[in-house]
């Protein structure tokens, strides 16, 4: 009992009252404090166990018997390839099935203010997330990120956090999909009032060299069961986090609320795949000065526009797509790609004149569109591959009706700040689908994202489109035209051009159509009038088969195997038309599944075999696309038996000329032409094939293939010498079987065995064969056409790796990785 000694103790007493009822005054125990939002990976030490168990969501489970392991995780890879597995030919006959997950989350000083949620980048498919025993929510697709709010289930101390994912029926994609949750997880906390995930809109308007307009909205929610007044204050931070720009207002709000800025930002620094110049908006809460939520976004500035004809203007310069249609996996490692081996990747295709990327046929994983970004590849970001009907059995076309405003909205919002996203693709080759079905998804996005263009792979044929995108139907000889004709201001894409299959190291000197004498049946689209069934021939390289002993299982890899275009008669295509603005090849990297049948893992459409080696129609399109002087000659120089065939060698190059020497006697230099290639017809003889690449008259670029005598050791090549010891870092290591002279024989296929010691475990090994139906989780692999692939991963200690490979008979290679 409070005691009151006069009248004016009694009003103030009073006038405390009354604030604390109007909620304008709080008690100590309430005083609003600074606190900014933390976001902390949960990767690591989750529980695991493959088939169903109806119990395994209870918060007192006993889990001590299953295993122990890190995510991102893809259960499938780690299986074997079987022909009765139900995946079949779409998911490269690898197991499917349910599995369960278990993690306990320890949560310290637990206040009335926090807020947590789990964020899952990816999970295959159906996920059912609990935590404490209570179920959280739902998710069919597979490709989608998600996040749940813990808070009402939260306790102080542990907590135990389970999923299940049920990808048992197959086919569930028509492609190989992996199982499990292969992509990262999150925690994050916030006080509650914050920006929701994925909440603030960051646009580039009126933008030039010397000025551009940024126009920031953003949403805010306030769950402290009273209105607030929130200043809302950002700035914008240059690449090495210098403030160029600072605008604040406040906002008042109830539950939830939303608030406008405008940034003006003096010379920009512009987006470009030339230079991906790149900043920060950091965006800060306060309430009475306190700070209670910091929320930055990566982003970009440029401008995109679409001129008729005329083509597809980035920062109002003209650009064309040099593009790579891409599925998700990775070779060994299956959906389950460490950030390592991700970027690994990109670099690689970014090296070879690569600029755009398509995510056939889902969203990627959030890291993929951050290195896009950061080092300039434009990416065409596709959502869906069907709609209402499913393609595969299983598919998501089963939960479409139902799911797909609220997949398309996640999808449209937390890739929508990404500078490098420049096209979104609302599906695949969707069959019989109803125009209307096209506008009420097309409306949906730009009323999220209007910024950018909105395409279609094979979708030319419904109206609501910005860019007509074309895939098989538009590799055929006047398709285009046709098109163009008819609609003269709608600029066309080759969403997936052109479709060529190689082999590495396999060669063969007559054409090869998929369909014999009758390239790729098809029916000609109601759509068109005039198209004949006309297709790009390419001329044999020989009379006769040169190589006639390679199976028909492998493809050639001169630009000799096609569907219906090759490789260089599409890209004159690309250059001699403004208003076909590019391509994305199908693909950049061969994938799992979707092969032509057992043994075949896949089908060799990728200018990148699944051990991630170049084929040579890396070349070829270096070539084409790359402004570095470069040369490449095939095919390699060790033909046993073959002692006097003429042997057709093709050299590929960005040079005014090539010259060719065997054994140092000049076969004669000739000039580029329209034709992209040069092809010399060489006698065979052993020794040194020669090619030298000239620029008004200079001699520029080399490169020289020795013929390999007896294969006599294997050597090791790995891509970094230190690691860091934090169970993430992955080391790529080439392995070649060479001769005495350190000449890789290009036919080896030796099996091989591997050793991995210290901090460093082995996370998969691949040779690119796509017959070869070994295991990727183990320690030994055949060489293929003379290489092979392993993938160590640190284990989060500190030391030394040591890896060695050895094979009978031949000499062993070691080297040693630092992990730091």
């Amino acid at each position: 009992m409070i005691q009151v000694k006069n009248n004016c103790n009694i009003r103030i007493l009073i006038y405390i009252i009354i604030l604390l009822i109007s909620g304008q005054l709080v008690s100590c125990s309430q005083t609003v404090q600074n606190k900014t939002r933390e976001r902390v990976s949960i990767d690591f030490n989750w529980k695991f166990q493959l088939g169903d168990n109806q119990k395994a969501f209870e918060e007192n489970f006993d889990d001590t018997s299953w295993r122990v392991l890190d995510v991102p995780h893809d259960w499938s890879i780690e299986g074997n390839y079987d022909a009765n597995n139900p995946a079949g030919i779409s998911g490269a006959f690898l197991p499917v099935g349910i599995g369960w997950y278990r993690k306990n989350i320890e949560i310290k000083n637990l206040q009335d203010d926090d807020k947590y949620f789990v964020e899952f980048d990816g999970v295959y498919m159906n996920s059912e997330v609990y935590l404490n025993g209570q179920l959280l929510g739902k998710r069919p697709y597979g490709y989608i990120s998600f996040s749940y709010d813990l808070t009402p289930y939260l306790k102080e101390g542990e907590n135990s956090l389970a999923v299940r994912v049920d990808n048992s029926e197959a086919p569930s994609g028509r492609w190989y999909t992996g199982s499990g949750i292969y992509r990262h997880v999150w925690l994050t906390k916030t006080s509650n009032v914050y920006v929701p995930r994925w909440g603030i809109e960051v646009i580039s308007t009126i933008v030039s060299k010397n000025s551009a307009t940024i126009k920031v909205k953003g949403e805010l929610k306030n769950e402290t069961g009273k209105p607030q007044k929130i200043e809302v204050v950002s700035r914008v931070l240059d690449a090495l986090s210098n403030e160029v720009a600072l605008v604040k207002n406040d906002v008042s709000i109830d539950d939830e609320g939303s608030f406008n800025q405008e940034i003006e930002l003096k010379n920009p620094r512009l987006w470009s795949p030339e230079n991906p110049a790149m900043y920060t908006l950091e965006t800060k809460l306060f309430i009475n000065g306190k700070l209670r939520d910091t929320y930055n976004i990566p982003f970009g500035v440029r401008s995109i526009e679409l001129k008729g004809s005329k083509g597809f203007y980035l920062n109002g310069k003209s650009i064309k797509f040099k593009g790579l249609s891409n599925h998700h996996d990775a070779g060994p490692v299956g959906s389950a790609v460490p950030d390592d081996v991700l970027y690994q990747r990109l670099k690689m295709v970014k090296n070879m004149g690569c600029n755009a990327l398509r995510t056939t046929h889902n969203p990627f994983s959030p890291e993929f569109y951050t290195m896009c970004d950061t080092l300039g590849i434009m990416v065409m970001d596709e959502a869906f591959d069907g709609w209402f009907k499913a393609k595969a059995e299983h598919d998501y076309g089963n939960y479409f009706k139902d799911w797909w405003q609220r997949d398309l909205a996640d999808f449209i919002k937390r890739d929508r700040n990404h500078p490098s996203v420049v096209i979104w693709s609302i599906g695949n080759e969707v069959r019989n689908f109803q125009s209307e079905d096209q506008k009420i998804i097309v409306d949906f996005i730009k009323d999220i994202d209007s910024t950018r263009p909105i395409t279609q792979g094979s979708g030319y044929s419904a109206p609501y489109i910005d860019i007509a995108g074309f895939n098989g139907h538009g590799e055929n000889k006047g398709a285009l035209e046709e098109y163009h004709e008819e609609y003269p201001n709608k600029l066309i894409i080759g969403t997936e051009m052109t479709h060529t299959l190689q082999t590495r190291g396999v060669y063969r000197t007559k054409t090869w159509y998929r369909t014999k004498d009758n390239p790729a049946p098809w029916e000609k689209p109601a759509h068109f009038k005039k198209m004949e069934h006309k297709v790009y021939k390419i001329s044999d390289l020989s009379n006769n088969e040169v190589f006639p002993d390679i199976t028909r299982k492998y493809q050639s890899s001169y630009d000799n195997s096609i569907v219906r275009i090759g490789v260089r008669d599409d890209w004159n295509r690309v250059e001699n038309s403004d208003y076909y603005i590019g391509n994305f090849r199908w693909t950049g990297f061969d994938y799992l599944g979707e092969s032509f049948g057992w043994p075949a893992r896949t089908a060799n459409f990728g200018i990148i075999d699944l051990a991630g080696f170049p084929k040579d129609h890396y070349y070829l399109y270096q070539s084409l696309w790359s402004d570095e002087p470069m040369v490449h000659m095939l095919p390699h120089w060790t033909h046993k038996g073959k002692e006097g065939v003429k042997i057709p060698v093709v050299v590929y190059t960005n040079c005014d000329s090539a010259e060719l020497f065997l054994n140092k006697v000049s076969l004669g230099e000739k000039e580029m032409t329209a034709e992209r290639q040069l092809v010399w017809h060489v006698p065979y003889e052993k020794g040194e094939l020669k090619v030298i690449a000239k620029k008004s008259g200079k001699n520029i670029c080399e490169q020289t293939y020795t013929t390999a005598e007896k294969k006599h050791a294997l050597v090791l090549n790995s891509n970094k010498v230190n690691i860091k010891a934090n169970r993430t870092d992955v080391v790529r290591l080439e392995v070649s079987v060479v001769d005495a002279n350190n000449i890789m024989v290009p036919d080896a296929n030796n099996d091989i065995l591997f050793s991995v010691t210290g901090p460093g475990k082995i996370i998969g090994v691949e040779n690119g064969n796509i017959l070869d139906l070994s295991p990727h989780k183990v320690n030994y692999r055949k060489a293929f056409n003379g290489k092979c692939l392993l993938l160590v991963q640190s284990t989060g200690s500190k030391g030394v790796i040591h890896i060695k490979a050895t094979s009978n008979n031949l000499k062993s290679s070691e080297v040693k990785i630092s992990a730091n």
